[in-house]
């Protein structure tokens, strides 16, 4: 079968995709509030102030304080290793800050208008309010999003495409969405349906988690790291959630309770809970009465409750962060290295990174789909040291030019790319802005030219920081791209600070005051 033009993005072109979903995205089907209104100026604010829920935005390319991202006059991007968070998805059923919250609350709902009980005015919609939230799947938003990010990637790759996931639904079915975005949904000549459909490029899906053993899986590396969902370890960020939502949250719990029935009991968990369905109904059906009922400063706060939870659940706060992320590290070292791993004492899987047909190498673009918690576990394994920002649990409202916010982090849809570039000097000048070019042939280098190799990652668009590496090993660059050989001198301890067995498997407390602990075991 004749290969489609397959895609390899050479600069990724997320502005100008942003640019075309905003013309159908569902979130404008609601109205910004008027201006002379006190409670919030734009329901746009409220989708990007949602932490791990937040619509996805394309980030400034100097978003974390990188003076020059453009790509030197003597380079091109020859490889691209997307990592990507699934898009848009309906709430964890089973996560007792999400999903059963949520649940909860809508018990307590649905009780109170059997019993013939009134909710009154800004409440008043309650009174008829169904609960329309699945369990955990991609949402139709969430489908297209994923669709319209497949579409930024061009290039000219000729080997089948390697996309990898989880055996989760919302894991595979963002690969699938993406995947129609990436060839278009009519790349063949004729309406002919022979065989799989998928057929233009290879799968991988890894079982994840599920009844029995705990499968490898460096895209779903909490399910095999015991530790990272033991209570005292793994949730250590839900305490310091809670204490700093009782702050932001006592004004309007009090505000609503106005408004409830005489009997019902609110407390702060209840309008979190209606924080969160305000969240989940924009990106399902993208309308939601619950989104007004909270001012900007609240909505500032709730950010600030989750980059909390996840700093302490999933980035250097907890002691299995940097387990579950050492993984991918290890997989990305090796596709940069050209080797296969045939032995693992980690969360890789040798039995899919052992042969070609699973792990082939020399491909010029990779994408594997995966978790918001994978992309910080992997971040902190690295260690970028940009994002070592510890999360202040007791002011309100929380200083706005932090740099750890998860909705700027992983919303849906995030996405990590590590880019190998190829130049013709060995220090070539850095270059202040960007030029757009979609094509790998476009810039190719001259056939007698030396290829000097470097490194560069992108986070959600933005250029990622490499001289914060701990060591200093990629230093010395204003455009933050990193000799790829000093790129491997700065990931040579990665395992021996992952500390990945004990961390898993071993048996110690967590941290309760809120310690940064590096995202390791912490030194008795």
């Amino acid at each position: 079968m004749k290969l489609p033009t397959a895609a390899i993005p050479i600069i990724l072109t997320f502005q100008n995709a942003a640019s075309a979903f905003s013309l159908f995205h569902p979130h404008k089907a609601q109205q910004p509030i008027s201006a002379t209104d006190p409670i919030i100026p734009s329901i746009d604010y409220i989708t990007h102030h949602l932490g791990q829920l937040s619509a996805y935005t394309d980030l400034a390319p100097s978003y974390f304080n990188v003076s020059h991202t453009g790509l030197p006059a003597s380079c091109r991007i020859s490889q691209v290793h997307l990592l990507q968070r699934h898009a848009e998805r309906f709430p964890h059923p089973g996560d007792p800050q999400d999903g059963r919250n949520i649940e909860a609350f809508t018990e307590k709902v649905y009780d109170a208008v059997k019993e013939g009980e009134k909710f009154k005015g800004e409440l008043g919609f309650l009174n008829e309010w169904r609960n329309m939230l699945g369990g955990e799947y991609l949402t139709g938003i969430g489908a297209m999003s994923e669709i319209t990010t497949g579409l930024a990637y061009r290039g000219d790759e000729e080997r089948k495409p390697l996309l990898r996931g989880t055996s989760q639904s919302r894991i595979h079915n963002s690969l699938m969405n993406w995947a129609v975005g990436f060839f278009g949904p009519s790349w063949r000549d004729d309406a002919r349906f022979e065989g799989n459909w998928t057929d233009a490029f290879r799968t991988v899906v890894i079982r994840e988690g599920g009844a029995g053993r705990a499968w490898n899986n460096t895209l779903a590396a909490h399910h095999c790291c015991t530790n990272s969902e033991r209570a005292g370890v793994g949730d250590i960020g839900d305490d310091h959630m809670w204490k700093y939502a009782s702050q932001y949250l006592t004004q309007a719990t009090e505000h609503l309770s106005k408004h409830m029935p005489k009997d019902f009991d609110l407390n702060i968990k209840d309008v979190y809970a209606m924080q969160l369905l305000c969240g989940y109904e924009m990106q399902y059906v993208g309308v939601s009465d619950f989104c007004s009922l909270f001012t900007r400063t609240e909505w500032q706060g709730f950010e600030q409750s989750l980059d909390i939870r996840f700093f302490y659940n999933h980035a250097f706060g907890n002691p299995t962060a940097r387990a579950q992320g050492v993984g991918y590290v290890e997989e990305l070292l090796a596709r940069l290295k050209g080797e296969y791993i045939t032995e693992s004492d980690s969360s890789v899987n040798s039995s899919v990174t052992q042969d070609e047909e699973n792990f082939p190498l020399g491909m010029k673009f990779y994408a594997d789909f995966t978790h918001d918690k994978m992309v910080l576990g992997a971040l902190t394994a690295l260690s970028l040291d940009f994002m070592r920002e510890v999360p202040d649990l007791q002011t309100f409202p929380p200083e706005e030019g932090r740099l750890f916010k998860i909705s700027k982090l992983v919303p849906f849809a995030a996405r990590l790319v590590t880019e190998v570039i190829e130049c013709g000097e060995r220090n070539p000048e850095p270059v202040k802005h960007e030029r757009i070019h979609r094509y790998i042939s476009a810039y190719r280098l001259e056939e007698k030219s030396d290829k000097h190799r470097f490194v560069r990652i992108r986070l959600n668009g933005a250029v990622v920081p490499l001289s914060s590496i701990r060591g200093g090993k990629c230093g010395g660059r204003m455009d933050e791209i990193c000799r790829l050989d000093r790129f491997f001198e700065s990931q040579e301890q990665v395992k021996e600070q992952a500390k990945y067995q004990e961390a898993c498997f071993g048996e110690y407390e967590g941290p309760k005051e809120g310690q940064d602990v590096d995202g390791t075991v912490p030194k008795i």
